[in-house]
């Protein structure tokens, strides 16, 4: 696995939700942004490939497409915050590069998936150098990399109370933003899954190639 998977899989400490209404086809909404179902299910195939390189082998039983389709929106919600706070603040970000080697290697790994995983990485990095920047805004004494991601979180996390959020209540996330149910079905109304253990579950719920 790439060195920067971090920068990819970084995020799984934020969660960003709300309670309310979303708009149709919608998994959330901040300020009236949509962030739409088809890229939430996207965003949770590339991590489904990606728990499989990390687990054993290729293999993909017993994947949970549940947290992976929440940690999916947890994403794009941070994202989508990150961004309007960087315009607001006029933040300046740049992203490192990725080298070549590097590449070849996701190419590998991901196969047809490589745009989507590309633009997750990158978002991901995306919103992680923001959150340097609002750590250092917030803590101008601290100089270690890995607290200001912390510190900057911490305040990306604080500021959903400032803005219009709604997220779709399959998703199992109340608005003080603990997860509340282990649901995540996007097709597979009024199941308990409580008890069910992941390679048992519908295929729908399932991460698979």
């Amino acid at each position: 696995m790439p060195k920067f998977r971090l920068a990819m899989l970084g995020l799984a400490g934020l969660v960003l939700a709300g309670c309310g209404s979303v708009h149709p086809g919608a998994a959330a909404t901040i300020d009236g942004v949509r962030i739409p179902l088809d890229d939430v299910d996207e965003i949770a195939r590339v991590y489904c490939l990606a728990s499989a390189t990390q687990g054993a082998g290729s293999s993909l039983a017993g994947v949970d497409m549940i947290g992976l389709r929440r940690q999916s929106v947890a994403d794009l919600m941070a994202g989508e915050l990150a961004d309007r706070i960087a315009e607001e603040r006029g933040y300046e970000i740049e992203l490192p590069s990725i080298p070549a080697a590097d590449r070849d290697q996701l190419a590998e790994m991901f196969g047809d998936d490589i745009d989507a995983a590309m633009e997750l990485i990158r978002r991901n990095q995306r919103t992680t150098q923001i959150a340097i920047e609002m750590g250092r805004e917030a803590e101008p004494d601290v100089e270690d990399e890995n607290q200001l991601v912390q510190i900057g979180q911490q305040q990306l996390a604080e500021s959903i109370a400032d803005r219009d959020v709604s997220v779709d209540p399959r998703f199992g996330l109340d608005e003080t933003l603990q997860q509340v149910g282990d649901t995540g079905s996007l097709s597979v109304a009024g199941l308990s899954l409580d008890a069910t253990a992941v390679e048992d579950r519908p295929a729908a719920l399932q991460c698979t190639a």
